[in-house]
Formats: C-alpha cells, sequence, structure tokens
C-alpha cells in the first residue's frame, strides 16, 4: 500500500464520524485534506499532535476533533427535531472534523511537549484549515464555519451548521480548561 492510501487509512481509522458523511465527495474531501495536512506536518504519529499546549498532552486533536463531532451531531439533531430546524448534517460532521485540522501546522513539538510554531503565531487561528478546504472546493458556507468556530475571529457564524460547531467546540475547549484549572473561553473578553 502506498503512503498517501496508509495516512488516508489511519485517518479514516482515528475519525470514524467521517463515515457518518452521506455525501461520498464531501467525506473523501475531508480524509484528503487530514490526511494531506498531516503528511506535510511534522507529526510522525497523527494522534500525538495537541489539542492546544496549554492542555496536558492526552488532550489530543483527534479526541478533540471527534468530541466535537460527537456534539456537533447530537446538537443537529436535537435542534432539528425541537425547533423543525433545517440542517445539513453532512455539513455539520465535516466542519466539526475540519475545523482545528490547520493545527497539525500550528502546534511544533519541543523538549517540554509543543508550542505554537511560526505559523500558528503568524496566521489566525483557522484560517490554513480554511484555505485547503477553499482549495478543495468546498463551499463557501463551510469555509465559513471553520473561520467563524474561533473566539480569536471577528467573523460570526452565519448558518446553523456554523453556529452548532462553534457552540460543540466551546463546550469541549471549556471542560478540558475547567478540568486543567485554566481561564474558560466563555470568560474571556
Amino acid at each position: 500500500m502506498n503512503p498517501e492510501a496508509e495516512s488516508r487509512q489511519l485517518v479514516q481509522k482515528l475519525l470514524p464520524e467521517v463515515d457518518e458523511i452521506q455525501d461520498a465527495t464531501l467525506r473523501e474531501a475531508v480524509i484528503t485534506i487530514w490526511a494531506s495536512a498531516w503528511e506535510s506536518s511534522e507529526w510522525k504519529i497523527l494522534d500525538e499532535c495537541p489539542k492546544s499546549p496549554d492542555l496536558p498532552s492526552t488532550r489530543t486533536l483527534v479526541t478533540h476533533s471527534r468530541t466535537v463531532a460527537q456534539i456537533s451531531i447530537n446538537m443537529c439533531e436535537v435542534l432539528a427535531r425541537q425547533n423543525s430546524l433545517s440542517i445539513n448534517k453532512d455539513e455539520v460532521i465535516a466542519i466539526a472534523l475540519l475545523h482545528d485540522v490547520s493545527k497539525l501546522h500550528e502546534f511544533t513539538k519541543t523538549s517540554a511537549g509543543s508550542s505554537k510554531s511560526a505559523i500558528g503565531n503568524k496566521y489566525q487561528h483557522g484560517f490554513l484549515g480554511a484555505f485547503w478546504m477553499q482549495q478543495a472546493g468546498l463551499s463557501v458556507d463551510l469555509v465559513h464555519a471553520v473561520i467563524a468556530h474561533t473566539p480569536l475571529s471577528n467573523v460570526i457564524p452565519q448558518t446553523q451548521e456554523a453556529l452548532i460547531v462553534h457552540y460543540a467546540d466551546f463546550a469541549d475547549t471549556d471542560s478540558l480548561l475547567l478540568d486543567a484549572g485554566l481561564p474558560l473561553f466563555c470568560k474571556r473578553k
């Protein structure tokens, strides 16, 4: 098996929520973006990339992405059912899985664990992931959602799908920050 196929297989194994995306083109784009981001990063082992250098190394990007995807799927289903909203579940899953993919390039390994990389210090969080999504031909709404997911952006979520992932990301991030005794995002100004 060639290295690209192996990378794609591992991404699919580590992020099984990708298989819940019904649209095959969108599912393949998510896998391709993750595999390409990983292959071009310094992280030899995909699930060693941290969620944040501020958190314990056991809090990985892969686990965070899966958690945000699972929270987002549940929010999508409840909001659609309870409020009769039209929400594209495939898009919610894709956004959730891609919202932090740029961290593969935003963080670097250090002797103490990890820190922001040169890219992480120079690019706004989410920019690179949004760029890769645009390059892959994903819709403006999907790209917008990745840009809008972070409180570091001045862009406010403008679709139900973007809003869901924004709050799912906050829920997981703040639960990890609370556990680590760090300031919560919901209280930062």
